[in-house]
């Protein structure tokens, strides 16, 4: 039986009777289609559940797929899922509430809705029965099978754990780390040049369902103020996004219609540079924020904090900065929400609808005749479709849960786009169109002021308090510059051209040759300062090679002016602190990972120690807060005199003092002539509260010390 690696962290192992997968990261059922592998009947989770910003545990589809699509459930197959136990009690509880929603008991933990009730009986009537006409669970459809002593064994199927992420079955060994980021599966056709500035509008990001194997699934950009808000959030967020000359720094919010893999692959928003708005209802937020707990394991507590929640009420209208927001709830087998999106231009109000998944008109029809769904609920709906709008994003994916096209029939809205499908049937080619990635729908047009209200946002964030004259003078001696994906924006070892950039929208490569090989050393992003440090240096020569690795719009200015501002307002020192700090952090992980503004956050708030050698810089018991990075030297880590590890350059420690307010539960003291980054712990809490990717960081650096303290207890 050959090995069959399907995409980096996934491995297919098949003989006559069975399909092992091991690895399940998103979109795995679109890669196994398109090698023209038949759906797995046995799934293997991992022992990373998350790499490179993806996660590897996404059985949602898969069984979806095996079920209903295969037809296996008619024939009484059942998907069987091996991992270890705390994994598969995550994965039954996950599986549970994506396929049959939420039980009573965690409505009611999620407070009184006047909807509650009626959400839960219409996933009950939608839920799988058998021919008894019995709800089924979650046991009824999946087999569990945990390692027990390092073996899972089904029926003829034999399964070894050799190792972390290594396995063994039939005589094979199957390896699914992995050191090279997964791709999505289908070809996003990424634009070459950069789009105008809309001040509403909104850009697709994908029209296709989970099964659909060549495309991504469905979700929007909307453009407001010329701000980005999310609606639902695909796998592959970070190349959906790039392939439309776009950042995940622009991303401000999210208005999320539910928690179905294809919609709600947020686990990438945890990983941005800044805090970002969620908007939902309460039950959908809360069911995001357990489908997280349940996939990376993380408390549900720490990850609800990772973003700014704003409760949407169907039924009232949300004001959101200038823009109304009218949601409303769907029928479909879960809670899903879809919305009307107002803005004014001049006296006329302009609108955006997204339905959301939703069931056919004719199958609303027979649950409202069952008593299962009120009529005024259906007459919501069908009021958004025959009212008149500028854009009507509809669910046009037909099947026992999603929309036909003939329901919009009768709408009036300008332009009607469904969602959900792979092409339109025949009969409505010259009637409607399909939601394909990529196409554009600007409502109402920006100007160049949006550039300016951008880059007048990053001034102001990057040099805190910065004078009237100077923005003014900054702000009125910029040209706005765009370039395709592929420019070189600056040329390693050319003379500097006099400008600096800062980036406005896109992402750039910073590459570096050696001397024997072009590298790509970091990413740039929407928010980020290109060239200011040869400003500072004087340096005419470039040291690195800047090209746009998206369609990138730009701001120049002038390095003489730029250079006067510093000087000016006193800022060089402060500068060139930020970069010195930036640049011995960023050579550790996870700093590594974060961008420059982060890291830039980090350094403002430190302040540089030399510690000598036998120094103790936290004790064991104290309840001071202080936060430290380690740049040089080394520190022993004690618990009631017992060492439990050394910590080197790169390493950070003071975490539960700085973020639990708990007593110090571990003394750490040099070793050798140490220097460190000391943050007072108000400080460090700003910065891990701004930027989610520090916060999820934090949190996997104080579950490791958790672990590490509870294995020296038991020995």
């Amino acid at each position: 039986m050959p090995v069959l690696e399907v995409a980096p962290g996934v491995s297919v192992l098949k003989d006559t009777q069975h399909t092992l997968l091991f690895g399940c990261p998103p979109e795995v059922i679109k890669h196994l289609m398109l090698k023209g592998i038949g759906s797995p009947d046995v799934i293997v989770l991992p022992d990373t559940p998350y790499r490179f910003d993806v996660l590897q545990n996404c059985t949602e589809f898969p069984l979806y797929y095996f079920l209903f699509v295969e037809r296996n459930f008619l024939s009484g197959k059942k998907l069987t899922i091996v991992g270890m136990p705390t994994q598969l009690k995550a994965n039954r509880k996950l599986l549970r509430l994506t396929l049959l929603g939420p039980t009573r008991e965690e409505y009611a933990a999620w407070g009184g809705s006047a909807h509650f009730e009626q959400l839960y009986r219409e996933a009950r009537a939608l839920a799988v029965k058998n021919k008894d006409g019995v709800e089924l669970t979650i046991d009824d459809f999946v087999d569990f099978v945990p390692f027990k002593n390092g073996v899972a064994i089904k029926g003829d199927i034999r399964i070894e754990h050799a190792g972390r992420n290594i396995y063994r079955s039939g005589g094979e060994r199957i390896d699914i780390n992995f050191d090279t980021p997964q791709l999505a599966p289908y070809d996003l056709k990424p634009d070459f040049v950069t789009s105008a500035p809309t001040h509403f509008g909104a850009t697709v990001l994908g029209g296709a369902s989970g099964f659909i194997a060549d495309k991504p699934c469905s979700g929007l950009m909307l453009h407001y103020n010329g701000d980005n808000m999310l609606i639902d959030c695909m796998p592959y967020l970070d190349q959906v996004l790039n392939a439309r000359g776009m950042a995940t720094t622009e991303i401000r919010s999210i208005f999320l219609t539910h928690i179905h893999d294809d919609h709600c692959n947020i686990f990438p928003l945890l990983r941005l540079s800044n805090r970002i708005r969620f908007l939902a209802t309460r039950e959908i937020f809360e069911m995001a924020i357990m489908k997280l707990s349940l996939q990376t394991l993380l408390p549900a507590a720490d990850i609800r904090a990772m973003f700014q929640f704003t409760e949407v009420k169907p039924g009232e209208t949300l004001e959101f900065f200038g823009m109304k927001i009218e949601p409303h709830y769907t029928v479909h087998s879960i809670p899903t929400i879809g919305a009307t999106f107002r803005m004014k231009e001049g006296g006329t109000t302009r609108s955006i609808v997204f339905i959301g998944d939703n069931k056919s008109f004719s199958d609303i029809e027979t649950m409202i005749q069952q008593g299962i769904t009120p009529r005024a609920k259906y007459e919501i709906l069908k009021q958004k479709y025959t009212e008149r709008h500028d854009v009507l994003f509809a669910d046009g994916g037909m099947g026992i849960l999603h929309g036909n096209p003939q329901d919009a029939l009768d709408s009036h809205s300008d332009r009607i786009v469904f969602m959900h499908l792979e092409k339109l049937p025949p009969e409505f080619d010259a009637t409607f169109s399909q939601a394909v990635s990529g196409k554009r729908y600007n409502i109402i047009a920006g100007s160049a002021t949006s550039y300016l209200i951008r880059a007048m946002q990053i001034l102001t964030d990057a040099f805190r308090g910065i004078s009237h004259e100077w923005s003014a003078a900054l702000m009125n001696n910029f040209h706005i510059v765009t370039c395709n994906a592929g420019d070189v924006i600056f040329k390693q070892n050319d003379a500097s051209k006099g400008l600096i950039y800062i980036i406005l929208s896109g992402t750039c490569s910073v590459m570096v040759h050696d001397g024997k090989r072009l590298a790509e050393k970091a990413r740039k992003e929407a928010g980020d300062f290109v060239g200011e440090m040869a400003v500072l240096d004087q340096n005419k020569v470039r040291s690195a090679s800047i090209v746009a690795a998206t369609p990138v719009t730009l701001c120049a200015i002038e390095e003489n002016l730029f250079y006067e501002f510093l000087i000016a307002e006193e800022r060089s020192d402060e500068m060139k602190n930020l970069w010195r700090v930036r640049s011995e952090i960023e050579k550790f992980y996870p700093f590594s990972e974060f961008s420059d503004n982060v890291n830039d956050r980090i350094a403002r708030a430190a302040t540089r120690l030399r510690v000598a050698a036998r120094e103790p810089l936290v004790e064991q018991g104290k309840k001071d807060g202080e936060f430290f990075i380690i740049l040089s030297g080394e520190f022993r880590v004690t618990h009631n005199g017992v060492e439990v590890k050394i910590l080197r350059a790169g390493d950070m420690f003071g975490e539960y003092g700085s973020l639990a307010d708990t007593a110090r539960n571990a003394t750490v003291t040099a070793t050798t002539d140490s220097v460190v980054l000391e943050i007072a712990r108000g400080e460090i809490r700003k910065v891990i509260e701004s930027a989610p990717i520090f916060n999820f960081s934090m949190r996997e650096i104080m579950i490791a010390r958790a672990k590490e303290l509870k294995v020296l207890g038991a020995t």
